[in-house]
């Protein structure tokens, strides 16, 4: 028997990267179906045709289809890969324009648009799995979907008992970058991580032989020898966002030396440098959608039109990589090391035990186990205790439509530096989203 992949959120423009990798990885993961689920029937309709030609006439053995229904879609799967966007990048650059106009940070998993798409998007994905529950209860739901932090609460306490594993490429590309600088293979190192998705910090980095090299790290970024990463993932190199982001990411450890931080602490310990630099009139979303959204679409549209996608090629990168690796970790039963998203269960030894954090764990069959961190140092550990608490209480504003709670969820969010900006970035975020949030009472 071979296994049937799902693509939730099979016309998203980050799909082709992981439709490439599982072409080209079909064999050992035992993939023999796949099919791209989407409720945005254009969308599907043009990655759909796109991908059945391309596996078609590169050779793959592959059974490729896609569909808006669900029920069809999840029968006898094995693996739901699932990164879903409610609104669309179109309400995210609305969010971030609102945020931007009001002074705050505008970035679509970070501060109130992190809220404003929580709010959108859990949900849609509770529904997503409960169906999964019903229809393939055995199948491996591994989420992508966004904003990792919130979601992942929302999802391991309603569902406690689920075959789930929310993951982020993230810290792996970061993890890509420091290897590169050491010039290693990132396989020779074995990385000590701990925080909440987008949230973390690493606290060191053992060579094969057991050396920590997070000191030399450290002194060659105090000593001004280095005022960046290169970044790891090929997707980025010419991103200018990700080379300032990379670039901030040095500055950010030089002001907080102890442990190297995940990159969005910029936007928590900086925000309003990142204010200023963002530009409100072309936010990241507008910048999505007049590139890569763009690009994708017109290359399905003109491969479709031709019949043929002969020359036509689709880019693997670290974002498909990483969640093939972990399928493959749990089909093959590797126990390889991953930093997932769960529940701290005791890992970070004094810190919430019910809340869910970014920790190694190994993973195989059985799901993921993960590795103890022991204690952290106060000043990481105070950051993180504001910062669940922000995300359990917009969990409990989206599944309970209390308005109460979405204030309390906003003014606990670093990004927001008082009661009225917070209600004015909340109501007008709220006015702006209506068809898409619960109603607020």
């Amino acid at each position: 028997m071979g296994n049937k992949f799902v693509m939730v959120g099979g016309g998203s423009t980050q799909s082709p990267g992981i439709l490439e990798v599982l072409r080209q990885r079909a064999k050992e993961l035992n993939l023999t179906d796949l099919v791209l689920y989407d409720n945005d029937e254009e969308r599907v309709s043009l990655l759909g045709q796109y991908t059945k030609m391309y596996y078609g006439e590169t050779g793959s053995p592959v059974h490729v289809s896609y569909t808006t229904d669900i029920e069809e879609a999840l029968k006898d799967a094995n693996f739901l890969f699932m990164q879903i966007r409610p609104g669309l990048n179109k309400q995210r650059a609305i969010d971030e324009k609102i945020c931007l106009r009001n002074g705050v940070v505008g970035q679509e998993t970070c501060g109130l648009g992190g809220f404003s798409f929580a709010m959108r998007v859990i949900p849609a994905v509770l529904e997503i799995v409960a169906k999964a529950q019903e229809i393939c209860p055995d199948a491996w739901i591994l989420n992508y979907t966004n904003p990792e932090a919130i979601l992942s609460e929302a999802i391991y306490h309603e569902f406690p008992d689920a075959k789930v594993l929310c993951i982020c490429d993230m810290p792996v590309s970061i993890e890509g970058a420091i290897a590169k600088y050491f010039n290693k293979d990132i396989h020779d190192l074995t990385f000590k991580y701990f925080g909440l998705n987008h949230f973390g910090w690493w606290s060191a980095v053992y060579d094969e032989n057991g050396q920590d090299l997070l000191p030399q790290l450290r002194e060659d970024v105090l000593t001004g020898k280095i005022d960046t990463l290169l970044i790891s993932n090929e997707e980025t190199t010419e991103d200018q966002y990700w080379i300032d982001t990379y670039k901030r990411m040095i500055q950010l450890f030089k002001r907080f030396p102890e442990y190297f931080p995940n990159c969005y602490l910029q936007y928590y310990l900086t925000p309003d440098d990142m204010v200023k630099e963002d530009d409100i009139t072309f936010t990241r979303g507008d910048y999505v959608m007049q590139g890569r959204e763009k690009r994708i679409y017109e290359e399905c549209r003109r491969v479709i039109a031709q019949k043929s996608a002969k020359d036509s090629s689709l880019h693997a990168g670290v974002h498909g990589n990483y969640i093939v690796d972990i399928a493959y970790a749990i089909i093959h039963n590797t126990h390889e090391r991953f930093t997932v998203n769960m529940m701290n269960h005791g890992a970070i030894s004094n810190f919430d035990v019910n809340a869910v954090v970014e920790i190694p764990a190994y993973i195989g069959s059985h799901g993921a186990e993960t590795i103890n961190v022991g204690e952290i140092p106060t000043f990481q550990k105070g950051l993180m205790e504001m910062q669940k608490a922000y995300e359990k209480k917009t969990v409990e504003a989206a599944l309970t439509g209390s308005y109460q709670a979405a204030i309390e969820a906003v003014m606990l969010n670093k990004t927001i530096p008082n009661y009225n900006i917070g209600k004015k970035v909340l109501d007008e975020l709220y006015e702006a989203n209506k068809q898409y949030w619960p109603e607020l009472k």
